[in-house]
């Protein structure tokens, strides 16, 4: 009995991941486990307690939605209003799933919260920001940098990682962390993504017309992004109108609590692969890793979280940047060190066998003109 309960603590951590908040019902209704987004995860069955049987609220019945009904909808999605006790109330969309464990049907409630849309956000502390950011991504008032990849067994350029920056006539310089995140919780990051990957390609042909050689341009993509109706269509466009071969472009996904493995996640990364687009998962080591995600989509690159890299060559840091580079060897992928700023810490990378790294140890980020000036001197 004992070996079956910590069975099903395992199945159940695995089926938590990195959801936002998770919760697991019994073919009887009852919560049977819920991870720490909802409240600390625990394993004790039928603890009605976790959260009250009236948390969930219907708005288009005026009523409490009762979790005997999620089963009802396995497979489908719904908007409910979550009212968890001592929170706010907040409006989410619930996708419920059935699945069996030790033959016994469970029911999974993932929860997100929804976006906050601009005709109900007024009242936003942030919602000027977020329509000036709307504004300057229509009127292509951003701007990128372009941070080079050098690869340190020769000394030759890997590649460009491309960083959007902001800058607004109202609210100034904005930070990346900032403006990402406003265009998340307003729904434009999308339209972000999309805007830096459609002028970095452009720049790319245009770099290439003029005989400048830059092997591939790494964007940045919002686990969210991948929600984006007919991806694979609009890259396919941009790749035929530009020219570009889809193998000199990287898309990579951040290590993200918003990252969720489903279905429509990893096809939407597969269809990408499939047409020979590099797939890099970004700041791998830290915070969300889960080594199941590389076995659910195809991963060619994993970038060395840099809070190993700063604090290399610290014996912890050293063991688990080994540990990272040793699962790139083992699937085939490539192992990017990122946030290099000394020469200790590219000599121990390079003696540990990294062969790519980024940082300001090599340079800045820099606008167009500024990578260019730069490239010319390196030849």
């Amino acid at each position: 009995m004992k070996t079956d309960s910590l069975n099903t603590e395992r199945d159940w951590q695995e089926l938590q991941e990195t959801n936002s908040r998770f919760i697991v019902l019994d073919s009887n209704d009852l919560i049977v486990s819920c991870n720490d987004k909802v409240k600390h995860a625990r394993l004790d069955l039928h603890r009605e307690d976790i959260l009250p049987s009236d948390c969930f609220w219907l708005d288009a019945d005026q009523r409490t939605f009762c979790f005997s009904e999620f089963k009802e909808i396995a497979g489908k999605e719904i908007k409910l209003l979550f009212m968890p006790s001592g929170s706010e109330a907040r409006r989410v969309k619930v996708l419920v799933e059935a699945f069996q464990l030790f033959n016994q049907q469970y029911y999974s409630l993932l929860i997100q919260d929804e976006h906050v849309e601009f005709d109900q956000g007024k009242t936003h502390p942030f919602y000027g920001m977020a329509q000036a950011l709307s504004a300057d991504l229509k009127n292509s008032l951003l701007e990128l940098h372009y941070q080079p990849q050098i690869n340190i067994v020769d000394n030759s350029l890997y590649g460009v990682e491309v960083l959007a920056r902001w800058t607004s006539d109202e609210f100034g310089s904005v930070t990346p962390d900032r403006f990402v995140a406003l265009a998340e919780e307003f729904g434009l990051i999308a339209e972000l993504d999309l805007w830096v990957l459609r002028q970095s390609c452009l720049q790319l042909a245009s770099w290439r017309d003029r005989g400048i050689h830059i092997p591939m341009i790494a964007v940045n993509f919002s686990p969210l992004s991948f929600n984006y109706p007919s991806l694979k269509n609009e890259i396919q466009a941009l790749l035929d109108q530009t020219g570009l071969l889809a193998s000199s472009l990287v898309i990579e996904v951040t290590e993200s609590e918003k990252i969720k493995t489903s279905d429509l996640f990893i096809d939407a990364i597969n269809d990408l692969h499939s047409i020979g687009i590099i797939i890099s998962l970004d700041d791998f080591g830290t915070g969300y890793s889960n080594l199941k995600r590389l076995l659910k989509f195809p991963v060619s690159q994993l970038k060395l979280d840099r809070t190993f890299v700063n604090n290399l060559p610290n014996k912890l840091s050293k063991d688990l940047s080994e540990v990272v580079l040793s699962i790139c060897k083992k699937i085939g992928a490539v192992a990017i060190a990122e946030g290099v700023e000394t020469q200790q810490q590219l000599s121990c990378l390079k003696n540990m066998g990294y062969e790519v790294v980024q940082g300001y140890i090599f340079s800045p980020p820099l606008s167009k003109f500024e990578l260019e000036h730069w490239l010319y001197t390196m030849e």
